[in-house]
């Protein structure tokens, strides 16, 4: 996205310096003496790491509770909310959702699939939000006895 930015800012930064040096040179000096002070800030702006930048962290005070599960065509849906328990603000995590395919006990499981959504949303720390994600069924129609929501990783804005 600041690629874009970049590259319609250069561009009109372009279109107005030819329009400035058509009308006259004191015209020309003001303009490209304006453009070279924006150019500057922008530069600045762009390579200088903000105090809202992301970076992404281990899930270390994720909890993530399912409350709902329901079986449609194209998948699982699974609901619940997510907690962060965290000293920082975060952007959003990654979930792994994880088909098992049990024994008649229920007790020896082996994993059968894993699929990841990264979810991007807005939860201050010590909050919470509902979320929602889909995981398709395990390749070959082999049918998941139980399934597991796990966080992986989470983005978060790095204290000021």
């Amino acid at each position: 996205m600041r690629l874009l930015l970049i590259l319609t800012v250069v561009i009109a930064v372009i279109a107005l310096l030819l329009a400035s040096w058509q009308r006259g040179k004191r015209v020309f000096v003001i303009t490209a003496t304006v453009t070279a002070i924006a150019v500057a800030i922008l530069t600045f702006g762009v390579l200088k790491p903000g105090k809202h930048d992301q970076v992404t962290l281990p899930p270390d005070g994720v909890r993530v509770v399912v409350e709902e599960t329901v079986q449609s065509e194209s998948g699982i849906r699974f609901t619940g909310t997510i907690h962060n328990d965290g000293e920082l603000d975060l952007a959003g995590v990654t979930l792994q959702a994880t088909a098992l395919e049990c024994d008649d006990e229920g007790s020896d499981c082996r994993v059968i699939d894993q699929q990841q959504e990264k979810l991007l949303l807005f939860i201050p720390a010590g909050r919470h939000y509902a979320f929602a994600m889909v995981a398709r069924y395990p390749a070959g129609g082999q049918p998941a006895d139980k399934w597991e929501i796990a966080p992986l990783s989470r983005i978060a804005y790095p204290s000021p």
